[in-house]
């Protein structure tokens, strides 16, 4: 699969991730091939990883104290996201992931257990300011505000199984993917490649030495492994349990909806089927408009003791103009006109000789002249004009906006998670 293509301007990605770290072990290839790229990319950490272990013998003695966890943990997420090539970065709760009419607030970490199957599980001793235990709808929210203060054209975060079942994962998961929903921005998950869930692959091994530069910045919770002269693109770790994990040639991602194919705009851009079924309209719509319109013109409305106005052909003609010239403007098609007005004289035809010569529908009246001849004139003329849509398209600095939705500049972006492009 193509990770990239290319667009008009430099994408804005949102990655929304739980503690520090795991921008770096879920998506950091990406992140770094983003930027190196020239797309603008944010990273959203949920809390500080307060509750992390702390591996090396230099900092135990930080373990338990989440205020000087959070505070070296802080570090170590700043000097990752400057090797993998200086992402912007926010902190959920904080300026620019927080409505600007709530006081700023802090989310601690949840905790986990490994369970018996491998997987992280809950605590069960989380602290009350955890990220769990915080109202899902403010987390949203505040994950709202940050797609809206960054622009962000698409939002990455954790699969629907946390990526190894962390709660926090879970929680973040939720809260980027309604966010997402609500601010009517792509989302993707990150999944495993090897899953077959991928509907795009991104190529990391170009950025190994940025991912490699970044991990090693987080020496608290990974010991990773010296580089191989015999393979310099292998890139290995151990997590605090013990379990090695080889980082993986290629990052994948699953998108939460396949594309909305486009609603045609056009009689030209629908199905074969489309086109059948909008002539058949039409002419129904014609056939419906004929049959009131030949019941209802005669009929008029007294201007005062002496005069009369006539109501029913003043309005039956306007009908007529209104559907026939908003069918040519909105669908571009002489052949849905031509099926309007032939619906149109059908039916008049059609209550007249059912009604017989006495008819009263149609009588030999200005109205009468108006109603028999009038639609066929007007479906006429709107035949006739010629269709300038295609010479304006090409006039150059015509105004005009792109057809595909972006955002004109003359700058290229890259696309990498944005689904419904």
């Amino acid at each position: 699969m193509q990770a990239m293509s290319t667009v008009t301007r430099p994408e804005r990605v949102l990655f929304v991730h739980a503690h520090p770290d795991d921008e770096t072990l879920a998506s950091g290839g990406t992140i770094a091939t983003l930027l190196e790229l020239g797309a603008h990319v944010t990273v959203l950490t949920a809390t500080r990883g307060e509750r992390g272990e702390m591996l090396t013998e230099e900092l135990a003695p930080l373990a338990g104290d989440g205020l000087r966890v959070a505070a070296h943990r802080e570090t170590e997420i700043a000097a990752a996201l400057a090797a993998l090539g200086g992402p912007a970065h926010l902190w959920l709760g904080g300026p620019g992931a927080r409505p600007t009419d709530l006081p700023a607030r802090r989310y601690t970490d949840s905790g986990m257990q490994w369970g018996p199957d491998g997987r992280a599980t809950s605590a069960g001793d989380a602290p009350a300011d955890s990220l769990t235990h915080a109202d899902l709808g403010e987390v949203v929210d505040d994950v709202r505000a940050a797609i809206r203060s960054t622009g962000a054209d698409a939002v990455v975060s954790y699969g629907d199984d946390g990526g190894y079942g962390h709660p926090d994962h879970l929680r973040i998961h939720a809260a980027a993917r309604y966010a997402a929903q609500a601010e009517e921005v792509p989302f993707s998950m990150i999944v495993d490649p090897d899953s077959g869930l991928a509907d795009l692959t991104v190529d990391v091994l170009p950025v190994r030495g940025r991912v490699r530069a970044a991990l090693e910045q987080y020496r608290s919770q990974v010991a990773v492994d010296p580089a191989d002269p015999q393979d310099p693109v292998s890139l290995s770790y151990v997590m605090p349990h013990g379990v090695r994990h080889q980082v993986p040639a290629v990052e994948a991602f699953r998108h939460d909806t396949p594309p909305a194919p486009a609603a045609p705009q056009t009689y030209a851009e629908m199905s074969g089927q489309g086109k059948a079924t909008a002539v058949v309209v039409a002419a129904v719509v014609g056939v419906l408009v004929g049959a009131l319109g030949t019941i209802t013109h005669q009929q008029t409305i007294a201007i005062g003791s002496w005069s009369t106005a006539p109501l029913g052909m003043v309005l039956t003609t306007l009908i007529v103009v209104g559907i026939v010239v908003g069918i040519r403007l909105l669908y571009r098609s002489r052949l849905l006109v031509a099926a309007v007005g032939i619906g149109i004289i059908l039916a008049t035809q059609v209550l007249v000789a059912v009604a017989g010569d006495a008819s009263p529908l149609v009588p030999a009246n200005p109205a009468g002249y108006v109603w028999t001849f009038g639609p066929a004139v007007v479906a006429m003329l709107v035949l006739a004009w010629p269709d300038l849509t295609g010479l304006r398209a090409q006039q150059p600095g015509n105004g005009q906006q792109p057809t595909n939705g972006q955002r004109p500049t003359d700058e290229p972006r890259s696309v990498v998670a944005a689904p419904h492009e």
